[in-house]
């Protein structure tokens, strides 16, 4: 029973997360130019991100063992859980890879919660020592999610950086209305219940060590898209085929 009440609440989680637009394509976020990756490792706290009541989310991000990659962290109290008054901690680790070394600020990332395989991770503005501000997006049939997550070396933040991201989201084409404030007030370090989801899907299924994962990705299997699927094909062709028909219609 507490198995099937952390998947709800992770779901409901992942899927309040983002906002959700018609089309494949992902809007032009620019990469934090020259982004010195050393520089943003370390704890940041997500002060702001879209559309979530999860409360006391952090970042710990760490190199990967394999060249060019890392490793995030994250940690949160679940909203539902919280409310149903269950003592509880929630951590996520995601794997994130630099396809291109020579543009390190636009990486790769696949959140083990996620249904549709790898997404966009675009860092877009960092200061380093006060605010990191990270687009995400990621693409599922004829629609794609967007995400934006503000972070900062402390629990608060300055107006001033939040207002610099907007801005910097205003000229992307990028609406922000969806950014919640993240409390980070009565946060526990741990709880009767702490569940850790670094390996697969909610971690309901037999996990993996680190060579396999290795192997994973040297095969390139984490790189898929939902809208390969047979089931999401056969949808798009149904709708492509009411489209035609539509447009072979007389104008009257």
């Amino acid at each position: 029973m507490m198995k099937i009440l952390l998947v709800c609440a992770v779901v409901l989680g992942v899927a309040h997360a983002h906002t959700l637009h018609l089309g494949r394509t992902c809007p032009n976020v620019l990469p934090f130019p020259n982004l010195s990756v050393d520089k943003v490792l370390g704890v940041w706290y997500v002060v702001y991100k879209f559309d979530t009541s999860n409360t006391c989310l952090i970042w710990n991000i760490t190199r990967g063992q394999l060249p060019d990659t890392l490793l995030v962290k994250e940690t949160r109290q679940l909203a539902m859980l919280d409310l149903l008054g269950v003592d509880h901690t929630h951590a996520v680790t995601a794997m994130v890879d630099i396809p291109n070394p020579e543009v390190p600020g636009k990486m790769r990332v696949r959140w083990p919660t996620s249904l549709t395989g790898k997404a966009d991770f675009v860092v877009f503005d960092t200061d380093y020592q006060s605010y990191l501000a990270v687009f995400e997006c990621d693409k599922a049939g004829l629609l794609h999610r967007r995400s934006v997550t503000i972070l900062s070396r402390t629990s608060t933040i300055d107006d001033m950086f939040v207002n610099r991201v907007r801005r910097l989201l205003d000229t992307a084409e990028v609406k922000h209305s969806a950014l919640s404030n993240i409390s980070h007030e009565s946060c526990r370090r741990s709880g009767q219940h702490n569940w850790h989801v670094d390996e697969e899907l909610f971690g309901l299924l037999p996990g993996v060590n680190e060579d396999e994962v290795r192997r994973r990705i040297s095969e390139g299997v984490q790189d898929y898209d939902i809208s390969q699927l047979e089931i999401i094909g056969e949808g798009v062709d149904s709708f492509r085929g009411s489209l035609k028909s539509a447009q072979d219609q007389p104008v009257v």
